[in-house]
């Protein structure tokens, strides 16, 4: 039952279509459109729902503790910390897969939707940890809810599917699937909290699309002038001035 319970736990995460693709296996229609569509947050709010139930006692008492106890048993003493270095996997890849010929955007795009989208998930999940003060299952803080380590890297994940496509996504995901495993299995979250951050992770990167046409608008606007004016006394400056057309 709870090697169930985790399977479906690793598989919510993973919204990975089989058609509607490209020649690149980049997502073709809506899924890949700026524009706010609501199927595109179907998959983030069923996991922040799904996740916030964990916050009940039911919950806890039914799912949680059943699986904090079975991740002992198959850890033993040996703990894996790999998961805070792993988390960033995905979110990198989003910005050093940017040769690959099939992208959609530049890469001044995908700085601009890997900071974006990074912002969003620092937001959101720094604000419900604080108010929610959920004790982590080894009981080291009251900020368990949801994991910033899952948000990351299914941030990530999000992107370089969006970006690359479901090839380059089911990597991407196994990778987010991976941290969020072990984030469970070192102790450091309940299975709740795993649901969650998946869902804030994939949600912040829809915003971060959604918002990527403004930001070009922006950025537009902007014009990075050097200049160096030297004077009559043999000194000189340099820098570079900053312009914003309104």
């Amino acid at each position: 039952m709870i090697r169930r319970a985790i399977l479906v736990l690793l598989l919510l995460g993973t919204q990975l279509p089989l058609c509607g693709q490209d020649r690149y296996g980049r997502p073709s229609g809506d899924t890949y459109n700026t524009s706010f569509n609501f199927k595109q947050i179907i998959v983030p709010t069923v996991l922040v729902g799904a996740g916030s139930l964990g916050l009940l006692d039911a919950y806890k008492k039914d799912v949680n503790i059943p699986i904090k106890d079975y991740m002992s048993d198959i850890r033993g003493n040996c703990y894996i910390h790999a998961d805070d270095y792993i988390q960033y996997i995905p979110i990198a890849s989003t910005l050093l897969l940017c040769l690959d010929k099939g992208k959609r955007e530049g890469w001044q795009e995908k700085i601009a939707l890997a900071a974006t989208g990074s912002a969003i998930t620092w937001m959101l999940v720094t604000s419900l940890k604080y108010a929610v003060g959920e004790t982590r299952p080894d009981s080291s803080r009251n900020n368990s809810f949801p994991s910033g380590h899952t948000a990351t890297s299914f941030l990530g994940a999000e992107l370089v599917r969006l970006e690359y496509g479901n090839y380059w996504g089911a990597a991407a995901y196994a990778i987010a699937a991976t941290t969020g495993f072990l984030r469970m299995y070192n102790e450091r979250h309940w299975s709740n909290d795993v649901l969650a951050g998946a869902g804030i992770g994939i949600l912040s990167a829809k915003i971060a699309y959604w918002l990527l046409p403004w930001e070009k608008r922006q950025l537009g606007k902007l014009n990075f002038l050097p200049y160096f004016a030297p004077d009559s006394e043999g000194n000189s400056s340099a820098g570079l001035a900053l312009s914003y057309t309104f």
